[in-house]
């Protein structure tokens, strides 16, 4: 594991110390844990529009009707 140093606001600081406290975590483990987070959810939707752009070019897109009676059986009227 390697250290590295960040600057971070004061009343975020404070919003992450209480949030430890609240916890019973230190401080290390929230900041650690929202990184974490950041990185997996980051690294979900980097790989979910590269798929969605991909479908794309191939042409695997809904047409207008499909959208239309998808949203229809939630009882929306999508036109």
């Amino acid at each position: 594991m390697k250290a590295t140093t960040v600057r971070i606001e004061d009343n975020m600081l404070e919003r992450i110390d209480r949030l430890a406290q609240t916890m019973s975590r230190p401080r290390s483990w929230v900041i650690k844990e929202a990184i974490s987070r950041f990185v997996e959810y980051e690294e979900w939707f980097v790989k979910e529009v590269k798929d969605g752009l991909q479908e794309v070019e191939q042409g695997e897109t809904a047409t207008a009707e499909e959208i239309v009676d998808a949203f229809g059986k939630w009882g929306v009227d999508a036109r």
